[in-house]
């Protein structure tokens, strides 16, 4: 007769110390585990960010072909991207086309230390003051010096608008059609200008609707509604003051023609010399800067057809016309 024998199970101190080992194996394959995913998901990021940054040169690439022009901008582009969303904090648009992304995050995950391509500083085409510009069969001179590092440059109309562009431009707000000096006017070669006021009651006598401020004048619209129709939004930039289309100023007309300004209480200055490019006046009309005299309401400086700047009471000269100054993108000159 076999007796059965007694099962003896495990311990306390048996199980206690199964659970110390297996603590101590998780203590150390965790961490191998959770380096390994987060090596995984880093590398899955540095992809997104690379094929981000791919699809970015590839829409670089089709801007180039559909408009013969080089972006400076991303927002330019039209980009075809589906991955995982990717936001840099710089993006920038190299001179070869390709592109470089720094201080990126992938799912709101920062891909620490990566960057994507080499920065590579641009080089845009240096213009002087004088220099001739041809934008869409128009003619412009630079009256601002543009280095190889400032990728937009400035320059003003070589001719003014004319009778028919203020008043298609000025329609609802340049509708008095008229030679008196309340109006818009227009001399022999069929430039068209006009007061620079805001207000029918503007007028010889007094100040009353006259303003020397140009965002609140009628000039600035009709010249807003112009570069609207005529220029490329896309090819135009801000300059330093803030306008992408303005009228001179009255230090463009004189700094940047070596000229110091004229003391404030000095009314007109000659810049009609050997010295004074043709381009800057013409003896066939005046034109009007956007730069009021002082805080007069109604005086603001301009330059005649003789080469002389004055501080020009706006109800008194008529025929004050209209030079554009356009800021252009490099890009698309």
């Amino acid at each position: 007769m076999v007796k059965n024998k007694k099962v003896r199970g495990f311990t306390l101190i048996e199980l206690i110390a199964v659970l110390v080992i297996m603590a101590i194996i998780a203590l150390i394959v965790t961490p191998l585990v959770m380096n390994i995913i987060r090596k995984a998901r880093i590398a899955a990021d540095k992809r997104s960010v690379d094929a981000y940054g791919r699809s970015i040169e590839l829409a670089i690439a089709g801007y180039l072909l559909d408009t013969g022009k080089f972006p400076t901008e991303v927002s330019q582009l039209t980009i075809e991207y589906s991955g995982d969303t990717v936001s840099c904090e710089t993006t920038q648009i190299n001179p070869d086309s390709s592109v470089y992304l720094a201080g990126c995050t992938v799912k709101n995950r920062t891909v620490e230390g990566y960057v994507y391509r080499t920065y590579k500083s641009p080089s845009y085409k240096v213009y002087n003051v004088g220099d001739e510009i041809t934008y869409k069969g128009m003619k412009f001179y630079v009256v601002s010096a543009s280095g190889a590092k400032e990728s937009s440059v400035t320059a003003l109309k070589e001719t003014p608008l004319t009778v028919d562009e203020v008043t298609t431009y000025g329609a609802g707000h340049i509708n008095r059609y008229t030679t008196s000096s309340q109006g818009v006017a227009y001399n022999s070669n069929g430039y068209g200008g006009m007061t620079y006021y805001s207000s029918d009651t503007c007028k010889s006598g007094t100040e009353t609707g006259c303003t020397s401020d140009y965002d609140d004048s009628d000039i600035k619209f009709a010249v807003d509604a112009w570069a609207n129709d005529k220029l490329t939004q896309s090819d135009l930039v801000g300059d330093k003051l803030g306008y992408k289309v303005r009228l001179l100023t009255y230090e463009e007309l004189t700094t940047s023609l070596g000229y110091e300004p004229a003391a404030k209480d000095v009314t007109s200055i000659n810049l009609n010399n050997e010295n004074t490019p043709s381009w800057v006046y013409n003896s066939s009309y005046f034109y009007w800067t956007m730069s009021p005299y002082q805080d007069e309401a109604s005086r603001v400086w301009g330059i005649d057809n003789f080469g002389y700047v004055h501080a020009f009471r706006i109800w008194f000269i008529y025929r004050g016309v209209v030079r554009p100054v356009v800021t252009f993108s490099k890009s698309a000159l």
